[in-house]
């Protein structure tokens, strides 16, 4: 269990490097790419998310900006904005 769990660890940090690219579109999850490689997209974005500790449900494009729905300690839920690519958060 823990070593598929590393694998799937490693294959997500490996895919970020790929998916750059992807982010450069004016869709944050690429505009171009195929329902199946969004979501992969979108998984890698929770991923990273995650190893930031942030505690993440979803993920999604929203006008060119990831939206992660993120679950804050005391057990609400809130929105959070990112940039694609560097994931750093984004304050309105």
């Amino acid at each position: 269990m823990i070593k598929n769990t590393v694998l799937a660890l490693v294959a997500a940090a490996a895919f970020a490097g790929v998916a750059a690219p992807a982010f450069a579109a004016n869709n944050a999850f690429g505009d171009d790419s195929s329902p199946e490689m969004r979501e992969f997209i979108a998984d890698s974005v929770e991923t990273q998310l995650r190893q930031k500790g942030i505690d993440v449900s979803a993920v999604e494009d929203w006008n060119g900006l990831v939206r992660a729905y993120v679950t804050l300690e005391d057990g609400s839920q809130t929105m959070q904005f990112f940039t694609p690519g560097s994931l750093e958060q984004v304050t309105f």
